[in-house]
């Protein structure tokens, strides 16, 4: 009788380990800084300023900066679903030194489709398949 009860102590202690928890509530809104791009950390000792993302999604506004021009236009976010659908984007037309980081980040940008929490407490932007192509940090 003693083994059995060691046993279904034992398994219901694994059953509680298992369960599966599922993706925390993300507020996108406010300021982030984009500290990786398609899994590369941003080297901001080549962008001419720091890149961020900034988030009103009340009224579906979305802007920042690509490391060289500012970012405007408008983010859907449905927080139910995590999902993110960006359209009219728009940069000034600043030419820099260095405009790796620009392209990485604007290209990125067409291919997001979802958001969900990151390991470090930030966001993850990603596509259609859950690939991270941005990953941003709460200013």
């Amino acid at each position: 009788m003693k083994k059995i009860s060691i046993i279904a102590a034992a398994i219901a202690l694994c059953s509680c380990s298992a369960t599966k928890t599922t993706d925390a509530a993300v507020d996108l809104n406010g300021e982030w800084d984009i500290v990786k791009v398609d899994g590369n950390a941003v080297d901001t000792t080549k962008t001419e300023f720091r890149p961020t993302l900034g988030f009103e999604t009340a009224k579906d506004n979305v802007f920042g900066c690509a490391g060289c021009n500012s970012i405007n236009g408008k983010a859907k976010v449905d927080a139910a679903k995590q999902t993110i659908s960006f359209s009219e984007i728009g940069t000034t037309l600043m030419l820099c030194a260095d405009m790796e980081y620009e392209e990485k980040i604007l290209k990125a940008l067409e291919s997001v489709k979802a958001y969900k929490a990151a390991e470090n407490g930030g966001v993850d932007l990603t596509d259609g398949n859950g690939k991270t192509l941005l990953q941003l940090k709460k200013q």
